[in-house]
Order: structure tokens, then sequence, then C-alpha cells
């Protein structure tokens, strides 16, 4: 999975998490003020740690920190004993809080850290409920708790691909495979952002099809369209995974090279346009590409950084196609 889609994902994730929390913290809080003030201290307590960890966690979603280990280490074990301990001391009443639990931690954690957790719930809570209840009762505390949990797991899986392939899907050029311009802008600002922080070196690289229009209306779109799939699977691979490639729209592409100076992207380029002119792109007709090289050096605007690529793009188109130009 690229970092890209990951990003994507987390930032779902973290926003799901944010609202369920809020949700639960908001819902669990009065009843522990009430248990505090007017019925059981014990309850009380318990439920005012979980609802205010809750809050705590909505807190570090929304400022984009939260870690889930926290919450498997500390949260996870403490919500797992409360709710055993309040069995052995109120009895039945106090289990139905085990399908909220079990709930709450296939959406606050890992997929992976979900399942130990439901399983250290039910090792805790399946046979106290044997020993507490009566036989009847256990057995449907128990065959209940593992559906929801067996419920909650299959529909976590379920949203969790159709969320990495929606992601995907969102920021990919379906007829390339490259990314498309979506997150241009955001890869850009970040790049300038790590460069200035950390003296990273970041170069664009330009890539326009040479002739296209007339390749277009001579041989037709979909010859175009290949052509365009099969430069894009190209670049794909020429490239690292740690550089991006987008297409920008029509003919053009932008490559944002990482830890990479202008100087060594000029060699870089004049191979990527050499290997394309003997790519054999369609049989029988030579295909060139006019780049464009502008690295990122002090720059703190990502647009101006853009925009010495596009003209160092088009000059390399202006003055006769086929070459590598960086100013």
């Amino acid at each position: 999975m690229s970092t890209l889609t990951s990003s994507l994902q987390r930032d779902f994730q973290l926003k799901s998490m944010f609202r369920l929390s809020i949700t639960a913290g908001s819902v669990l809080f009065p009843i522990a003020i009430y248990h505090l003030f007017y019925n059981d201290v014990q309850i009380g307590c318990g439920a005012l740690v979980i609802s205010l960890s809750l809050f705590f966690g909505s807190w570090s979603c929304y400022k984009k920190t939260y870690r889930s280990i926290y919450t498997f280490f500390l949260l996870i074990p403490f919500s797992t004993f409360y709710v055993a301990y309040q069995m052995t001391t109120v009895g039945i009443s106090f289990s139905y809080w085990s399908y909220p639990t079990i709930l709450l931690f296939y959406f606050m954690l890992t997929e992976r850290q979900a399942w130990l957790s439901n399983i250290l719930f039910v090792l805790v809570t399946v046979p106290l409920a044997w020993h507490l209840f009566e036989v009847r009762e256990a057995a449907r505390f128990a065959v209940t708790l593992l559906a929801v949990s067996a419920y909650a797991a299959v529909f976590l899986r379920v949203i969790s691909k159709q969320n990495g392939e929606l992601s995907q899907l969102a920021i990919t050029d379906p007829l390339t495979g490259v990314y498309n311009r979506s997150l241009l802008e955001d890869s850009l600002d970040k790049a300038l952002h790590q460069s200035g922080r950390t003296g990273t070196a970041f170069t664009l690289i330009g890539i326009d099809i040479d002739n296209f229009k007339q390749v277009n209306d001579e041989l037709g779109h979909d010859t175009g369209d290949y052509i365009l799939m099969r430069l894009g699977t190209f670049l794909k691979s020429f490239f690292r995974e740690s550089d991006r490639v987008f297409r920008t729209g029509g003919e053009e592409f932008i490559v944002l090279v990482h830890n990479s100076d202008e100087v060594c992207c000029i060699d870089l380029a004049e191979k990527v346009r050499k290997e394309i002119e003997i790519l054999s792109l369609i049989p029988g007709r030579k295909i060139t590409v006019s780049i464009g090289v502008a690295g990122s050096g002090s720059e703190k605007d990502w647009k101006v950084w853009m925009k010495r690529c596009d003209e160092n793009l088009y000059e390399a188109k202006n003055s006769g196609r086929n070459k590598v130009v960086a100013v």
C-alpha cells in the first residue's frame, strides 16, 4: 500500500475515532457523575476514568497525535477488568456493558490489537459469567458476546478494505496508474516543508509527450491512450518507490524526486528521455518527450517551484523538443 493511501486511511480512521470517542465519552460521563454522587462510587470512578480517557483520545485524534498503542496497554486492560469486577459486584445487569466495550476495541485499535483485546476480554468475562450466573444466562452471554465480536471484526475488515480501495481510486489516474493531481499540491507543500526543516533535497521533473495532438489526430485517441498507459507504466517502474509520479493532465506528467538535487536529476532526466525514445511505445513510430527540471533549492512556495519547472518544460518544447532543460 502506498504511503499516500496509508495517509488517507489514517485520516479517515482518526476522524472516525474522534467522533466515536466524543460520543462514547459523552454518553458515559453523566453516568459516571450520577454514580459518583448518588449511587455507587466504585462504578462512578471507573466510568469517569474511561470517559476522561475517551475525551483525551478524541483530543489526540483531533490533533492527529493519536497512538493506539497507548489505548491498547492502558485503557483496554483497565476497561476489561473494570467490567469483570463490576460483574462480580453488580451482577448480570453490568454484563450488558460488555457489548459496547467490544465494539469500542475495534474502532479505537488496529485490527491486530483489537483481536488481542477481544481475546483477553472473552477469556476474562466468559469464564466469570459461567461462575457467577446460571448456566442458561451464562451460555446466552457467551454466545452473544462472541457473535458481536465476530460481526464487528467482519464489519471492520470490510470497511477497511473498501476504504483502502476508495482511497487508492481517489488519488490514482485510471488510465496510466500513476497519481492524479488531487494530491500534487499537498505533496509539493510537504516536500518544501521537509526540505526547509531537514535540508532534504527535492526535485521536480516535468515530462510532456512531443507532438501528442498530432499522434491523436493521425492514429486516433485509442492509440493516444495506449501511449499514455505505457508511459505511465514505464515511469512507475523507472523511478523509486519514494518518488511520486503524477499525471497532471493530457500528455503531461510530473515526477517529485525525493532526496535528489537538481544536478543529479538532470542526468536522471536525460536517461528517462533516452529510454523513452528507444522504448517503441507504438510500432513504427518514434515517440519522444520534452523534460523540464527544477530543484527545490530554498523555495518556500510550491506554486513558484512548479512554475519554474513548467517554464523549463516549455523551453524544452519551444527549442526543438526531445531535450532536457534546467535553468
